[in-house]
């Protein structure tokens, strides 16, 4: 049974592999947009580490944000740093029909694992055609100005896939299936063997 350790701001799922899934902050105005348990059952169902957000109070003062933001941020580092963690996948909601997916990374390996994604995704949803993505940024992993933190996240492939509206209602257990079967292929792609799977290499064909 997986394990769930609860923080003020966020929950971590305890998991294994080399995928962490991430959902970013949304107010409780903007709780349509809140993709937390889709994140959450796609960990459980995949065994992989996440850490799912808590939809905040519209009247949080900006201290109390900042203070979220910056352990929420940490939290990421530390699972990359701790577990290896060599792609984060952060899903998070938009009011845009379809699905769009975002990379800051480049050279051979980030467009295999975008390739891994939207092959996941396009056979069942609408996937909208590549954006410019020079203004992605998930968490501080983008930036340069986190010292130790920022030479291990040189090498971490970070992904970001937005959600429309019908992805997040009615179809929400098909996208779950399908982030959880996606982690399963990235995994096998950047070397992790599924571990107690008798028989297997760790491959996937």
């Amino acid at each position: 049974m997986p394990v769930k350790i609860i923080h003020p701001h966020h929950t971590e799922v305890v998991g294994e592999g080399l995928v962490l899934l991430f959902s970013p902050h949304i107010t409780t105005s903007k709780r349509d947009l809140f993709t937390g348990q889709i994140v959450e059952e796609a960990a459980l169902l995949s065994k992989s580490w996440a850490i799912v957000t808590k939809e905040r109070k519209q009247l949080q003062s900006g201290d109390e944000t900042e203070s979220a933001d910056v352990t929420l941020e940490r939290s990421v580092q530390d699972f990359v740093e701790e577990y290896g963690i060599k792609c984060v996948i952060a899903i998070s909601g938009a009011a845009e029909p379809g699905i769009t997916v975002k990379s800051r990374g480049d050279g051979s390996e980030s467009e295999e694992i975008l390739d891994i994604i939207r092959s996941g995704l396009e056979p069942h949803f609408s996937v909208n055609p590549e954006v410019d993505q020079s203004g992605n940024r998930v968490l501080g992993l983008q930036g340069n100005d986190k010292g130790a933190v920022n030479s291990s996240a040189q090498s971490v492939q970070i992904i970001q896939i937005e959600l429309g509206p019908e992805e997040r209602s009615f179809r929400k257990d098909q996208i779950v299936n399908s982030v959880a079967d996606i982690v399963g292929l990235i995994n096998a792609k950047l070397g992790f063997s599924v571990s107690g799977d008798e028989g297997s290499s760790g491959a996937l064909d």
